[in-house]
């Protein structure tokens, strides 16, 4: 007797015609998921040295040839090969070098940064923050800069307090700081003028570094708008490596029909992204009380917020948040989680795994952030399963986001945010 099937059983099947169809071999999986992984979270292995960069830039770039395989007949005539390779070599090569001075010819530090934060006993500081994360033996940091410290001027002056990080970048890199100046730190509670050389970069190079640092200062000036070119990349390299695949775009949730039904739900679904969101900041919220973290991680995470809403005008805003959105469903959703459930067999492990690696993508908010948006994750995850369309989860999430950010850029712009760090106990 054949036993009848279950109550989830039909709509398991559909979710596996919907998002399983052509799905490639499992060793291909798991290149494709590696490929994905290094080119989102890879920026820490690329801050360890210029040489390991460098191999890894060339590794993801071999990865990438090797999977799209732009060559092949799949990706249309011989201009539309030969764009596949250029959008291949540009996808993986270009964000490096111009967010990594290691790679590529630039006057560096040679360090690994992260936006800081004041602390209980700091002395008086006019500007913004930079952790130092990482030091790269060898490098002019080398014996100077400690992991821990935070830097608050460079030659003399201070750092941008909206965006420290890329004022640093960008002041190091350009030609204007001389070769022998000073770094000020916060140590041990106590300002310090630290001496550090920083070569100009010079011979044949020198015309190239020249043209990479100018990009690297208009992509600091304009960085939500070079997050969206980095996002809009990486999506079109995502969308290469399907048809690599022979799949069709309905297999990562890309489809016209039923569009604008999609985009009339998207109305519910940032509602409850939104009560998603607040149902789990409470537990979070009494959990950081409880631990004594609440304080720290407000403090980053309303920074980090801080800069990225601060950044560029409305227009540029509202931009980098739909291709930021678009990106973050389309690889973690669309791609990640089928290919996941194809190596787990099972839907609810494969979206609990990529909620995870989504929330640690944000781990740059606080560590409460990370399992605030893993369960956003989960939700944005659900509702793709549910529609077996995308469309109205990257309306969503990009309505959530922008919401989000937009209150904070007023709060920021009212000064309330700055009242509320002066009224927060020390």
């Amino acid at each position: 007797m054949t036993p009848h099937p279950g109550p989830g059983s039909g709509w398991r099947a559909r979710v596996d015609e919907a998002f399983l169809v052509a799905i490639p071999p499992r060793s291909r999986i798991v290149l494709e998921v590696a490929l994905l992984l290094v080119l989102v979270f890879g920026e820490g292995v690329l801050m360890v040295s210029p040489a390991v960069g460098t191999v890894v830039v060339a590794a993801a770039l071999a990865l990438a040839m090797a999977l799209v395989r732009p060559w092949a007949r799949v990706h249309g005539g011989v201009l539309a090969r030969a764009a596949a390779t250029v959008l291949c070599v540009v996808a993986v090569v270009a964000p490096a070098m111009v967010e990594h001075p290691g790679i590529g010819p630039s006057r560096r530090l040679g360090i690994g940064i992260a936006v800081g934060s004041p602390a209980a006993g700091d002395p008086p500081v006019q500007g913004g923050f930079v952790l130092v994360t990482t030091v790269e033996p060898g490098s002019p940091s080398d014996g100077v800069l400690r992991v821990g410290d935070r830097i608050v001027a460079l030659g003399g002056g201070p750092l941008d307090r909206a965006d420290p990080t890329s004022d640093l970048s960008s002041r190091t890199h350009g030609e204007e700081l001389p070769e022998d100046t000073t770094v000020t730190v916060v140590r041990d509670g106590m300002a310090q003028d630290l001496a550090v050389h920083i070569p100009r970069v010079h011979a044949s190079r020198e015309s190239f570094g020249r043209r990479i640092a100018a990009i690297r200062a208009l992509s600091s000036r304009h960085i939500v708008v070079a997050s969206a070119v980095r996002g809009a990349l990486l999506i079109a390299l995502l969308l290469l490596l399907v048809r690599a695949d022979r799949q069709p775009l309905l297999a990562i949730g890309i489809a016209r029909a039923g569009a604008l039904r999609e985009l009339l739900a998207a109305t519910w679904m940032t509602m409850g992204a939104f009560a998603v969101q607040i149902a789990v900041a409470i537990p979070i919220g009494a959990i950081g009380m409880l631990t004594g973290v609440i304080q720290r991680e407000a403090t980053q995470r309303t920074q980090t917020l801080g800069v990225l809403a601060g950044q560029g005008s409305i227009a540029e805003f509202l931009l980098a948040v739909v291709v930021a959105a678009a990106f973050e469903e389309v690889a973690f959703r669309g791609f990640l989680v089928p290919r996941v459930r194809a190596l787990t067999g099972s839907w609810p492990l494969a979206v609990a795994l990529v909620s995870i690696a989504f929330g640690l993508g944000h781990l740059y908010e606080g560590a409460l952030a990370v399992v605030q948006t893993a369960f956003l994750g989960v939700y944005f995850a659900f509702l793709m399963l549910l529609r077996r369309r995308l469309l109205g989860p990257i309306v969503a999430h990009a309505a959530f986001n922008a919401v989000m950010l937009l209150v904070v850029r007023l709060l920021m712009q009212s000064g309330v945010i700055e009242r509320l760090r002066g009224m927060a106990p020390h």
